[in-house]
């Protein structure tokens, strides 16, 4: 799987503060994943309890819930030292490319870890793939 990391227009063109230790994450626990990411960026951070995933660009539709699954992974890896009084919340943006048909869909999420676990359980992508 291929993950390419883009400049957030949100942030003035900056990269996510999280995006080194994912990939960190990753080259240690995902070898096989390549996160392909933009060289001299400024990066942004929110200090609170909130751990947001760099925006991203995938590959294929497919790879969008294997991306959701590393990410789950990761936030319990992050997370694991959190007292339950913590209010962690993750923030996930991804995008996809239809280099066939130029047809693009984005996926958002900001919520807390169980509610990203549910809505990784319920997610279809077929349905997600549909158009509008």
């Amino acid at each position: 799987m291929k993950i390419e990391v883009l400049e957030d227009p949100y942030y003035e063109g900056s990269i996510s503060h999280e995006t080194g230790p994912f990939k960190k994450w990753l080259k240690v626990k995902h070898p096989e994943v390549e996160l392909v990411v933009p060289e001299n960026k400024s990066k942004f951070d929110l200090h609170d309890y909130t751990l947001v995933m760099p925006l991203v660009n995938l590959a294929t539709d497919m790879s969008l819930v294997n991306y959701l699954t590393l990410v789950l992974v990761y936030t319990n890896y992050c997370f694991k030292g959190s007292l339950k009084s913590d209010s962690n919340e993750v923030s996930i943006n991804v995008r996809y490319e239809n280099e066939n048909t130029g047809e693009k869909k984005e996926f958002n999420f900001k919520g807390s870890e169980t509610a990203l676990k549910e809505s990784i359980k319920k997610f279809d992508v077929n349905k997600f793939m549909e158009n509008a």
